[in-house]
This record gives C-alpha cells, structure tokens and sequence, in this order.
C-alpha cells in the first residue's frame, strides 16, 4: 500500500513538471515555519506552486520524463517552485523572498527545457518578466508613433495659425 502511494506521489510530480514552464529547486534548509508559510502564500498569490518534495520521489519522476541530468541537484532539503504561467516569475519571487531572509537558496532550474545551475538561476531571476519586457516594447514602439502625432499636430497648429494671420491681414487692409 506504501508503495503504491509513492507511485502516485512520482505521477503528481510528472503531472507537475510536465505542465511547467520553470521548476526551480532550492534549499529551504534554516527557513522556520512562518518563512515558509509566508514564501508559499507569495508564490499562491502569483499562481506559482511551491512545495516540499522528498528527493527520491523527485528522482523518480525526473528519471521516467528522461530529465536524469536534474538530480545532481537533489541532495538535501528541496523545494521546488513551479509555474506553468510564467518563465522567470517563480524564480523572481525566490529571489526577492532570499534577499529578505537570506534564504532559500537556488539549487538549479528547467525552464522551457533548458537546466540552469544556482549561479545561472540567480542571473536568470534578475531578469525582467514577460509583463515587464512587453511593457517596455509596446513603450519603444509608442515613442516613434508619439512623436510623429506630436510633429504632425505643430505642423497643423503652424498651418492654422498662419492662415489665421493672412486672413486678419487681409481683414485689416
């Protein structure tokens, strides 16, 4: 009966990972209970999943989805941060949680397919989210567009004025 638990606990985990866009794992070793609470309603209110996961389990299903290359970073205590969202979001709100609290730490990352170590994953959360750089597109996009509505609107405010002038010359003679 134990063993068939553990089955099912591996399958959630697949049925996790496969769903994903980022699977962040860290060390939330040193972390007392209100810390994680806190961390795990952070992540709730971003529509990230952060949970505790045993090592063997997670070995387990990384194996059976052929990702054997993320075990090296299963030793420990592990959490995993998971997002089916968004790429860069999970990692930001870990980030921003350790600056804080000086915990947890970065372990490693699969985001999109691609394994990131704990230097890169740290690099990869200082990166902006996908809301902030199409943000700051359409901004770069509008700034021409602006300017070309800004010119052409002088021209036309020139133009009238112009013929406001010609019209009160001939007017007055």
């Amino acid at each position: 009966m134990v063993q068939l638990a553990k089955f099912d606990k591996v399958d959630e985990l697949i049925a996790l990972f496969k769903g994903a866009k980022s699977i962040i794992l860290n060390d939330y070793k040193g972390l007392d209970v209100a810390a994680i609470s806190q961390l795990r309603r952070e992540c709730h209110e971003n529509n990230v999943i952060f949970k505790v996961i045993k090592n063997t389990l997670a070995t387990r299903a990384f194996e059976k989805m052929g990702r054997e290359e993320m075990n090296e970073f299963l030793s420990g205590p592990t959490a995993i941060a998971v997002s089916s969202e968004e790429e860069v979001l999970p990692a930001q709100i870990l980030k921003k949680f350790a600056d804080e609290h000086e915990l947890p730490r970065f372990k490693g990352a699969l985001v999109n397919g691609r394994i990131f170590d704990e230097k890169m994953t740290v690099e990869f959360a200082s990166l902006p989210s996908k809301k902030e750089l199409q943000a700051k597109l359409v901004g770069t996009l509008q700034n021409p567009v602006r300017g070309l509505v800004i010119c052409l609107d002088a021209s036309l405010r020139n133009l009238v004025c112009v013929l406001q002038a010609i019209s009160e010359k001939k007017g007055a003679a």
